[in-house]
């Protein structure tokens, strides 16, 4: 075993060595630690954003009713349906993010890469416009299969990566969604609503 003597007069401390492996260490520590504390984030805004979705839904669906059996045809694809989605979440929500008015509006969620755009478009289940989907893209793995889970009672189809974790006039299977999720930023959900 090592020790050190010192004389009265020599000063105390650690050495550049010392002071470099503790840097080291504590480095690495936060680079293991800095993931993981994304995904605690990240999961603690799944429900808040499932339910802004689903009040959002909600809305967009009170504003379409008495309008046939394909009460969307109108919603469109592309800029138009996401800013309606946008406009119409303005207000109603905390956890998306609205950008801009009117027609150019835009949303985002806050579930994996900054400044994930949300996608709506008219859609099919039987009959062209009578639903549409909700297109969440670059969500993190912290979301999977949470999000799906919390929309699976409102949503008529759910997929996740182009896995169906719920089929028309089915059930939500949690395990088909958590098997569809892949690490990272990578997850694109797609809710279908009616």
């Amino acid at each position: 075993m090592h020790s050190r003597t010192y004389s009265a007069g020599t000063a105390k401390g650690f050495t550049l060595v010392e002071l470099i492996v503790v840097i080291a260490i504590g480095a690495l520590l936060a680079l293991l630690a800095v993931p993981y504390a994304r995904g605690v984030i990240i999961n603690g805004k799944v429900e808040p954003t499932a339910n802004d979705i689903n009040k959002t839904v909600t809305s967009i669906r009170g504003n379409f009713a008495g309008q046939g059996v394909t009460p969307y045809t109108n919603l469109g694809t592309g800029a138009t349906a996401t800013a309606i989605f946008a406009n119409t979440a303005r207000g109603l929500s905390s956890s998306l993010t609205v950008a801009g008015t009117g027609a150019s509006a835009t949303v985002a969620h806050d579930l994996g890469q900054t400044g994930s755009q949300i996608a709506v478009a008219s859609s099919t289940i039987t009959t062209a416009g009578d639903s549409f989907t909700v297109t969440l893209p670059t969500a993190n793995m912290a979301a999977c299969p949470g999000l799906a889970a919390q929309l699976s009672r409102v949503a008529e189809v759910i997929t996740i990566n182009g896995a169906a974790a719920k089929a028309v006039g089915g059930v939500y299977n949690g395990g088909i969604a958590q098997n569809a999720c892949t690490e990272g930023d990578t997850n694109t959900f797609v809710f279908t609503f009616r």
